[in-house]
């Protein structure tokens, strides 16, 4: 284990709040094109590691979730499998010639974007193991209110699952 490794306690079908930042803060994930991009990349990685989407809300530079673990796999499984695998498609986006030199159809054009180097997370996140009800709503409402609390115009790429029962064990 490296030395500066943090070890992670994890609950099998424990809920967490997680917390991650884009790489020196770039707003890359406003675009429409990276946003839904995203949203399919969360979901296809949890359906692989057992784990259930409970809410999320991407904003331009950072990433806030709630999600369940399944029996087997951990966070930093779930993470990794996701974080890792927008970065891949991010990057053949982003080293497109035809998105380099004009833009990505249908979006404006952005040069910081265009001759940006690899996209890149932050190495670690923030995860937070959800204890009660009270704590699960609070988590709930913090994500609900992102576009209000980053003054966005709209509350694009938020989701929440309405039909989840949350069960506190």
């Amino acid at each position: 284990m490296h030395r500066n490794s943090r070890r992670r306690p994890y609950r099998p079908f424990g809920y967490y709040f997680i917390s991650t930042n884009v790489s020196e803060g770039y707003m890359f994930l406003n675009r429409n094109i990276f946003g839904f991009l995203l949203e399919h990349v969360l979901h296809l990685s949890a359906q692989l590691h057992h784990v259930k989407l409970v809410a999320y809300k991407i904003n331009p530079d950072h990433v806030h979730l709630i999600a369940q673990i399944g029996p087997r796999g951990t966070i930093s499984d779930y993470m990794g499998s996701w974080k890792r695998q927008f970065s891949r498609q991010m990057n053949q986006i982003l080293f497109r010639e035809d998105f380099r030199t004009a833009g990505y159809p249908g979006e404006d054009s952005n040069p910081r974007l265009r001759n940006s180097q690899n996209f890149k997370w932050q190495s670690s996140y923030h995860s937070h193991l959800i204890t009660s009800r009270q704590d699960f709503d609070n988590h709930v409402k913090y994500i609900l209110n992102q576009h209000e609390h980053h003054e966005l115009p709209e509350n694009k790429f938020c989701y929440v699952d309405n039909d989840h029962v949350f069960k506190f064990k």
